[in-house]
């Protein structure tokens, strides 16, 4: 997924896919000195609560 595209989903609440399950963005960083963008993400279900946010590089998510 591109920089701009997790920015969009973050703002707008969307949905990305990982792996086949639906997680909700939490917070977008950059890894110091390097271009890379890690995003937290939580995922979204009935147990919600129960979920801890992990930290994923965003060329891993797709859009849901």
């Amino acid at each position: 997924m591109l920089t701009t595209q997790a920015r969009l989903a973050k703002h707008n609440n969307q949905p990305v896919k990982l792996v086949g399950d639906l997680y909700r963005i939490i917070d977008i960083k950059q890894v110091n000195g390097t271009s890379r963008m890690i995003a937290t993400i939580k995922k979204i279900g009935l147990a919600e609560g129960k979920y801890e946010p992990i930290d994923v590089d965003i060329e891993y998510l797709e859009r849901a």
